[in-house]
């Protein structure tokens, strides 16, 4: 049964995409090796992030989104092995008392809290670009990341960014070596060392886990975001509420289109650099006062500050450059669902009774799902070949068993029936074949 469970519960934009790629890349070796990795998909731990925390927006999903903690929590419980992992960064924004009823659920068993963090200056910029991926308008320079006082749903501000508030409300009922706080390395080096960070805070390291996963940038550069604040001004009915913005603004244009188009930093202003270094220099005090587990530097968490421009600072050729590219783009996409569409209906026209849905959809999922299908193809190849070589390693262990069998019973006859020579001939076999 379960006697360990490692709560990773944020930062947002602390490399988390970065870890759970690993932690579902290696499911079948953690298994293996007595780790679950809770949640059979990422939106069973988003349902179950928004349970904790009370979200209003529950009302508006399907039922089963708001049984997904008590999914979460029978399948922690249910494990055999002795070791689990559930990582979601918008934990993060729970409030103690949230906090205090999961460790409530989880009651019987020894929970660990797992935070990464980063440095604060470069979050800024950071959580200013997921706000406006469901259409904020205010330019960065006029923002300043929510208070802790916006509440559980404040999910891009001080509240879910800063490691030591995240530290305090989680690990309030909790001892502080039970609470870890694993850094972002700032300076370059070895690629893998926030997993192996991370990897020491959760007590794991079987041998031979495939760390070379897929890395996806979703970070706009200086233009690109300037021009989706405007977009986000401009833009009307149906495009509003959370499901279409993710849906047009973030999924089809920020990640689809823009962040495709440059890479150029994105600075901060004076106030959000003093901001942020106070807010830095209070969150590594109070961390190492309270005593908990640090894998990594604290300094990692100081405020730096790029040398790069504000988004107000990008001209209107730059602009207009990055709105032609991404115009051809949706051409693009937008001839490529023609053509999906186009094949659908002749697909209908082959077989009337496939239902029109049905064939229109096929072509949409087989565009938006064939990353993910391939990525957990290549996963399934590499679990067959361990298995291969498991498989490989059962049936020698099965002849030296077989060749031990032929020893044991030579010598378990009676010694006027044996010939000292088959017996000597067996045991050679055996010592020059066994491991």
């Amino acid at each position: 049964m379960t006697e360990r469970v490692y709560l990773h519960v944020g930062a947002p934009k602390s490399g988390t995409t970065y870890l759970q790629r690993i932690l579902e890349a290696n499911r079948g070796p953690l298994a293996d090796a007595g780790v679950l990795i809770v949640g059979e998909t990422h939106l069973d731990r988003i349902h179950a992030a928004m349970v904790v925390r009370e979200d209003p927006r529950l009302d508006s999903l399907p039922e089963r989104a708001s049984t997904a903690w008590d999914r979460l929590v029978d399948q922690v419980r249910g494990w055999r092995g002795p070791v689990a992992i559930l990582s979601y960064e918008l934990f993060a924004g729970a409030s103690a008392e949230q906090a205090a009823r999961v460790l409530r659920d989880l009651d019987g068993i020894e929970v660990h809290v797992v935070i990464t963090a980063r440095d604060l200056g470069r979050a800024v910029p950071s959580a200013w670009q997921e706000r406006l991926k469901f259409a904020l308008t205010t330019p960065l320079e006029k923002w300043r990341p929510r208070p802790e006082s916006a509440g559980v749903r404040a999910e891009w501000g001080w509240r879910t960014m800063d490691p030591a508030g995240v530290a305090a409300r989680w690990g309030a009922e909790l001892p502080p070596e039970r609470v870890h706080v694993v850094t972002v390395p700032t300076t370059p080096g070895d690629e893998h060392e926030l997993w192996r960070r991370f990897a020491a805070a959760c007590a794991i390291d079987p041998p031979g886990l495939r760390l070379d996963v897929e890395r996806v940038n979703e970070s706009l550069g200086l233009p690109a975001a300037e021009l989706l604040r405007r977009v986000n001004s401009a833009i009307r009915e149906p495009i509003t509420g959370n499901r279409e913005q993710a849906l047009w603004l973030r999924d089809t244009l920020a990640h689809g289109i823009l962040a495709k188009l440059g890479r150029e930093p994105i600075g901060l202003t004076d106030k959000q650099y003093a901001d942020a270094t106070s807010r830095a220099d209070a969150a590594v005090g109070a961390i190492a006062e309270a005593g908990y587990a640090v894998h990594g530097d604290l300094e990692d968490l100081r405020a730096t500050r790029p040398d790069a421009r504000t988004p107000g600072d990008a001209t209107d050729a730059e602009l207009l450059e990055v709105a032609v590219e991404t115009i051809v783009r949706l051409l693009v996409l937008v001839r490529e669902r023609t053509h999906e569409r186009d094949a659908a209906r002749r697909t209908i026209a082959r077989d009337p009774d496939e239902p029109r849905v049905v064939a229109l959809g096929k072509g949409v999922v087989r565009r938006i799902t064939a990353p993910r299908v391939e990525g957990r193809a290549e996963d399934l190849r590499a679990r067959i070949a361990e298995l291969e070589a498991e498989v490989t390693r059962s049936r020698e262990l099965q002849l030296r068993v077989a060749e031990l069998s032929d020893v044991v019973t030579e010598l378990l006859l009676p010694p006027r029936s044996t010939d000292g020579r088959v017996t000597a001939k067996a045991l050679n076999t055996y010592r020059g074949q066994s491991l």
